[in-house]
């Protein structure tokens, strides 16, 4: 299902501990200057203000013991414990390409916060096929294809990645929200490994990426609300 609307006042609608795990790419308040603008914040404190609200909901509708994983900027990472509290586990990102910058240490994986919500068991599967805490994701493929769907959005979330996200640390069948579905890739995980997902962007056009290419991925119908 796709919610096309702003995710803190779609998630005030959700009832409490109702999805099993949060999967999600949001902005990272760096000043990144996405099609509709440069993004709200541009400094971690100014971050983390508008981010703290939208994972005060996050947590509310996760059940007890629910999985939480959140794409984040290594210029963030010292706040990481800070923000989202001593029992996360910091998750490699790794890409088999990297566009390398003039500085003398070149990042070669993006940290994702995870962690499972307290007050039971964790939800996850009994097991996992790989449960390692890295990845090593085919970030050349979509750089290189210039005609993916998936290019029309600023930021694309390799696919193969958040596959062995939700395959590994997703208990089966469980429902998947994806608060910043951008171009739709959590979706498209969750309908390719047999979870039930829900995702919720702010902007329409992303909403219609997100569409054409789950339609044109898992080749079904998305139920839409706006």
């Amino acid at each position: 299902m796709i919610i096309c609307g702003d995710c803190l006042a779609e998630m005030a609608k959700m009832e409490p501990n109702s999805v099993d795990a949060i999967v999600t790419d949001p902005p990272y308040g760096i000043g990144f200057l996405y099609g509709g603008g440069k993004e709200i914040a541009d400094n971690p404190d100014d971050y983390w203000a508008w981010l703290s609200p939208r994972h005060e909901e996050m947590m509310r509708i996760l059940r007890p013991g629910g999985f939480f994983a959140m794409w984040q900027t290594q210029l963030n990472f010292k706040h990481f414990w800070e923000w989202f509290g001593d029992d996360i586990h910091i998750y490699a990102g790794c890409k088999n390409f990297v566009q390398l910058r003039k500085t003398p240490i070149n990042y070669g994986y993006d940290p994702v916060v995870m962690k499972y919500k307290a007050g039971a068991d964790p939800l996850r599967p009994t097991k996992p096929p790989r449960s390692l805490d890295y990845f090593v994701a085919n970030t050349a493929g979509i750089i290189s294809d210039k005609n993916r769907p998936e290019k029309k959005h600023p930021c694309p979330r390799p696919l193969d990645a958040v596959v062995q996200i939700v395959r590994n640390f997703v208990v089966p069948n469980g429902l998947i929200l994806d608060p910043f579905m951008g171009s739709g890739t959590t979706l498209i995980a969750a309908g390719q490994e047999g979870f039930r997902a829900v995702g919720i962007e702010v902007s329409e056009e992303y909403c219609e990426i997100a569409r054409k290419r789950i339609y044109g991925t898992l080749g079904a119908e998305i139920k839409e609300s706006r």
